[in-house]
């Protein structure tokens, strides 16, 4: 398994990359929510402390509604 199959929650890019996924905008906003509440859903329903992009993007989709649209 290589590194960059998991996410670096400290990366912005990393949090741009799921927030294009979903079509939200790419602001401070958008992946402070990822990091504070979404990060922790998907590692407490997972039981994980380190998860893939694939484990993390279909709490990225579920939390789509509390995230904004780009401007």
């Amino acid at each position: 398994m290589n590194d960059w199959d998991f996410v670096n929650f400290s990366e912005d890019h990393e949090m741009d990359y799921h927030l294009d996924l979903v079509g939200k905008s790419q602001s401070i906003k958008n992946r402070a929510y990822l990091r504070d509440n979404t990060q922790w859903t998907a590692k407490n329903d997972l039981d994980k402390t380190i998860i893939k992009h694939s484990e993390f993007k279909p709490y990225v989709q579920a939390d789509k509604k509390y995230l904004d649209d780009p401007q």
